[in-house]
């Protein structure tokens, strides 16, 4: 006898990828953090349907509630519905299983699909995917030889391109064309549509390609420690930043890595070891119980906190969210003190990079002045003069002397993620503005 359909449990993947949605719009956490905290499901499969949602979140919230999907079945739990809505018209086009649930959105599929019309089909084009090269293990020389002889064709700018044609160059990618990066050595740009391709390919899995947005690669390029120097990383998981950093270290010096969360600390120590960074230092600590006495040696500082991610493309929070003014002060607080933490406790500091994944001023501009104040000891630097002035987008000039100095970039016009960076530098010792 076959069994009733509300006997029938939900698949899995289905019920794991419903929860994560539901913390991720109700608590406005990070989909990726909760990504890695979901052991029992296969995490590329759940990135795959909450991206399909990300990008389709206005299409699908209007056919379920103007196909009454939830209003005629009050027990179906929303974030759910919202799940297998996006499965079967944005991403597998078809559903597993014979749950009730499955059932009940399978039967909506044909007024579901002429809600939706040409809808989601008129949103933006996706940004491209960045690969970036983890020269611990393997060279610029190697990567380009095996694209080459995969058929990928390289497409070359000439020495003088300005940032927008660079911009205009990878608008116009071919789908067998690639590029380097104009800013930062060893990033690959590829056409959006091979995304999930990377996702899937073994020089990802065995951690010679990293997939890491280019405006978080530009952490590392800014604070740019050389060979030999010891770096703090102070809030460090999952690890891509560190491994980047030991990149540009070439793998030689010091990286203190530091996590206070247990699993992203386990997280952190296994990013950075299958990356083969042999000079990384994890340490499970809160950045605030850090001593000078205990880090007396560090010369460079990556302080990268806890932010609302807003400018994040694979959040749910990118900014169609209400803006949470009491949730940005509480942050913004955190970030003062570990900022401030970095600028006054470490004596042989020479340079510290801050950086978020916000695009509020909040968390930015308004952290930057306050740090300044607080720590007359260091000045901004230029981060749009360290790109060699071939950048577009700087912070708002209503802030004197920071605005100018401090980067954003910005999905729309960079094609990347949205992040902030600042620059600080410790003035010599009788030197002012």
């Amino acid at each position: 006898m076959s069994k009733k359909p509300h006997s029938i449990k939900v698949p899995t993947q289905y019920r794991a990828t419903a929860k994560i949605l539901k913390a991720a719009l109700e608590q406005q956490k990070c989909i990726k953090t909760l990504i890695f905290a979901e052991k029992h499901a296969r995490t590329r499969s759940l990135h795959t349907v909450l991206k399909k949602f990300s990008e389709n979140r206005v299409a699908v919230e209007k056919a379920i509630e103007e196909t009454g999907l939830l209003r005629d079945n009050p027990s179906f739990d929303p974030s759910l519905a919202k799940i297998l809505v996006t499965e079967l018209l944005f991403a597998r086009k078809e559903l597993n299983g014979e749950s009730k649930p499955v059932q009940t959105v399978r039967s909506y599929k044909e007024r579901l699909l002429n809600s939706i019309g040409d809808f989601g089909v008129q949103r933006k084009e996706p940004n491209p995917r960045y690969v970036r090269i983890n020269t611990n293990l393997y060279s610029l020389a190697e990567a380009l030889e095996y694209l080459y002889s995969e058929d990928w064709r390289r497409k070359e700018l000439p020495a003088d391109a300005s940032y927008a044609d660079f911009l205009t160059a990878i608008k116009s990618l071919e789908e067998d064309e690639f590029m380097t990066d104009l800013h930062v050595e060893g990033v690959l740009i590829f056409p959006p549509k091979w995304s999930n391709y990377w996702v899937r390919h073994p020089l990802v899995h065995d951690k010679r390609f990293i997939l890491q947005n280019k405006a978080t690669c530009l952490a590392a390029e800014l604070l740019a420690p050389p060979t030999g120097a010891t770096v703090l990383d102070m809030c460090a998981a999952p690890g891509m930043k560190t491994v980047h950093i030991c990149n540009v270290m070439q793998n030689k010096g010091c990286i203190y890595s530091v996590e206070q969360d247990h699993k992203r600390y386990n997280t952190l120590c296994d990013i950075t070891e299958e990356a083969g960074c042999a000079i990384v230092k994890p340490i499970f600590s809160d950045a605030l119980d850090l001593t000078p006495e205990r880090f007396a040696d560090v010369e460079y500082i990556l302080v990268d906190p806890s932010c609302s991610g807003s400018g994040m493309q694979n959040r749910m929070t990118v900014c169609d969210e209400p803006k949470d003014d009491r949730r940005l002060q509480k942050l913004q607080g955190l970030q003062i003190k570990i900022l401030s933490h970095a600028m006054s406790s470490f004596p042989n500091v020479k340079r510290i990079a801050y950086c978020t994944c916000s695009l509020w001023k909040e968390e930015n501009e308004q952290v930057v002045q306050r740090c300044l104040q607080l720590n007359p000891s260091y000045k901004l630097l230029s981060c749009k003069k360290a790109l060699r002035n071939k950048w577009h987008n700087v912070g708002d000039t209503d802030y004197p002397n920071i605005g100018k100095n401090v980067l954003y970039c910005l999905p729309e016009s960079d094609l990347t993620d949205g992040i902030f960076l600042a620059l600080f530098e410790k003035r010599r010792e009788g030197e002012i503005d």
